[in-house]
């Protein structure tokens, strides 16, 4: 008979990495690599992590109580993982918490232009393009994306790929405003 794991009781505090697991798993049940594959197609859009955390913490969420485990008996021993009541009740509960923290934005592109005073003119005005021109493509691959999902995401999937979207448009205009600006100022 597969090891289900046993409920052993919620000893530490979930992370981010937790409730992804547990979120993608009140899907169905997934191996480790199935969750890495779903989050690169889906939340690895806006919620940027190491993959690897995919492999170590469906173990701990078992550990937990919140997910069940299924070792297979031959070959490669996959591990297939299923989400408990516990853990549904867990995603539940993180679910309705109030969302208060601040927005992190780890954008590179921002990260020089803080420290642009340390190069030339001309090399500020290539970050700027590059910068315009990266955003304007991603917002047209999440445009195309949202094309594709429609007729089987959810309301809220489409939705958070709308902002994507938005958010996208809103940083290519800073740049395409930028840009102007460094055009302007040049002699």
């Amino acid at each position: 008979m597969p090891d289900r794991g046993k409920p052993r009781g919620r000893r530490r505090k979930l992370n981010a990495t937790s409730y992804v697991v547990l979120g993608m798993l009140s899907y169905g049940p997934a191996t480790s690599y199935d969750l890495k594959q779903w989050v690169a197609n889906t939340i690895g859009n806006f919620w940027a992590f190491a993959h690897s955390q995919l492999y170590d913490e469906p173990a701990r969420l078992v550990a937990d109580g919140l997910v069940s485990e299924i070792v297979e008996q031959g070959g490669r021993r996959r591990r297939t993982y299923e989400i408990l009541p516990a853990g549904r009740a867990a995603l539940r509960e993180w679910l309705t918490s109030p969302t208060t923290e601040q927005t992190e934005v780890r954008d590179l592109g921002v990260l020089k232009l803080f420290f642009a005073n340390l190069c030339e003119p001309a090399d500020l005005l290539r970050l700027a393009r590059d910068r315009h021109e990266s955003h304007g493509a991603r917002a047209d691959s999440y445009t195309e994306q949202r094309e594709e999902i429609m007729d089987y995401a959810d309301r809220w999937q489409v939705k958070t790929i709308e902002l994507g979207i938005r958010y996208e448009r809103c940083v290519e205009q800073f740049w395409a405003d930028f840009i102007v600006e460094l055009e302007e100022e040049q002699p």
